[in-house]
């Protein structure tokens, strides 16, 4: 069905308008949903507002104001060079963990619940800067928001690998996770500023590279630490944040005045910072897309700091146990390749957002029922969490309708669901003290993946968010 009325499309740089009429068909959903006609005012006209309007490459300054003036005036290769070495730094600082887990705890003297506490301690860092990620990004700037948390991670990776007091250890941890935090929620901000046309793609992409890496981590992280201890495995990777700010570093000279995110439309710039809560946090719909993330983030961060330990304890070597996390994380890798066209089955998202859970139940009762087959079920697992943390980015991009409100969806869904995340690992510690060594543990994964299941039906739904 085509939509009656006209819309403008901004023509040149200067958002003139071409006078064509925009119609789309309804069953053209992904990265577009159908229509509903809502006023907007665009270009100086007023004209219907749908559920998603295809953004064009320079973005109205009416529309979205601050982003009127983005850095893509650099390569894009060099733009997607910058989001993909971003996204390298954000997950081998913590996968470089769980394979030496038992060491630190050995070392530092920590039992099975301090040791989940510390797998919480970056989740829940994740949890209480989230929602202040977006009043910095537009204060700041997005480039310069992620540059500086480039730098802060540096320093938080080569705190917590420093020899000295154990609070060294739990105050680097701390600021690892809060500059992931910043990553994490200003990734999909670029996504959809530079790409807006390849949202689930370029999400894909910059998901397998952080896959990649984290894979490598968790492979090598046991041989380093026979080299140098696990100080030396979990601080090596303050070389790549180096690298990823030499390649930041154009966007910052090429921009002369700062991306910033705008405030929301009606408001003022000094209400702006209590905004992003009046506009989101009482949406259905952003909801639904906080709790797909956190579901999927407990089972993916369960796995990723106890599936070693879990192996071990059914009688897998270390070495072994640190390389079928490296297995897990790489299979990932298809999974996070392969789910963007599985998310253009069926005229919307709820294959791709429920079959991921499906993977990951089958895996957990293998793992209880058949332990000999350890290397399927953590194939299997791997894959759908690869798939899964895909499907949540990019919902967020997918369910707001212009980079000002992915960016309030991304701020609000992370806050929240990475604080249920955290939970989820202080329970499995919990869990893993009160029935003493065993899989039980992953009975917790297992009732997440369930519950992970009926949310993905339900936000698979084409809707469209607006702040």
């Amino acid at each position: 069905m085509v939509a009656s009325g006209r819309a403008v499309e901004p023509g040149g740089a200067g958002g003139r308008s071409s006078g064509r009429a925009v119609g789309r068909s309804s069953s053209d959903v992904v990265g577009r949903t159908p229509f509903r006609a809502l006023p907007l005012r665009w270009a100086g006209r007023t004209a219907p507002r749908y559920d998603v309007v295809r953004q064009p490459s320079q973005w109205s300054p009416q529309n979205v104001s601050g982003l009127a003036r983005p850095s893509s005036r650099l390569p894009a290769w060099l733009l997607l060079a910058g989001i993909l070495l971003v996204a390298v730094n954000l997950r081998p600082v913590i996968s470089s963990v769980g394979p030496v887990l038992p060491v630190i705890g050995a070392d530092v003297g920590l039992g099975s619940a301090a040791l989940g506490v510390l797998a919480a301690v970056p989740i829940v860092a994740f949890a209480v800067v989230s929602p202040l990620v977006h009043p910095l990004g537009r204060r700041f700037g997005v480039e310069r928001t992620v540059a500086v948390a480039l730098v802060v991670l540096a320093i938080g990776t080569l705190l917590r690998s420093a020899p000295g007091p154990a609070a060294g250890l739990w105050v680097g941890t701390a600021l690892i996770g809060a500059t992931i935090a910043v990553g994490n929620v200003l990734l999909p901000v670029v996504v959809k500023k530079d790409f807006p046309f390849r949202v689930p793609a370029t999400t894909a992409w910059y998901v397998a590279t952080q896959s990649v890496f984290a894979a490598t981590a968790s492979g090598v992280a046991v041989p380093l630490a026979d080299l140098g201890g696990w100080q030396l495995a979990v601080g090596i990777w303050v070389v790549p944040v180096a690298l990823a700010l030499a390649v930041w570093f154009p966007r910052l000279r090429r921009t002369t005045a700062a991306v910033r995110l705008p405030a929301p439309a009606g408001s003022s710039a000094a209400a702006a910072p209590s905004s992003p809560h009046a506009s989101v946090y009482r949406r259905p719909l952003a909801w639904l897309v906080a709790a797909y993330m956190g579901l999927q983030s407990t089972v993916y961060y369960t796995m990723l700091n106890w599936l070693p330990t879990v192996e071990q304890d059914l009688g897998i070597d270390p070495a072994t146990a640190g390389w079928h996390l490296f297995l897990f994380l790489a299979v990932g890798i298809v999974g996070n390749l392969a789910v963007p066209s599985l998310m253009r089955v069926g005229g919307d998202q709820r294959l791709a957002a429920s079959l991921v859970s499906v993977l990951v139940l089958v895996a957990m009762t293998g793992i209880w029922l058949a332990p000999g087959l350890i290397w399927l079920w953590v194939s299997l697992v791997g894959l759908g969490t690869g798939s899964a943390f895909v499907v949540a980015l990019s919902l967020v991009g997918l369910r707001a309708a212009d980079p000002t409100t992915a960016s309030q969806l991304s701020s609000m869904s992370q806050a929240v669901g990475y604080g249920l995340a955290a939970v989820g690992l202080v329970l499995a510690g919990a869990i893993r003290d009160l029935t003493g060594p065993g899989a039980s543990v992953l009975l917790l994964v297992a009732v997440v993946a369930a519950i992970l299941l009926a949310v993905g039906l339900s936000v698979g739904r084409p809707r469209t968010l607006h702040t």
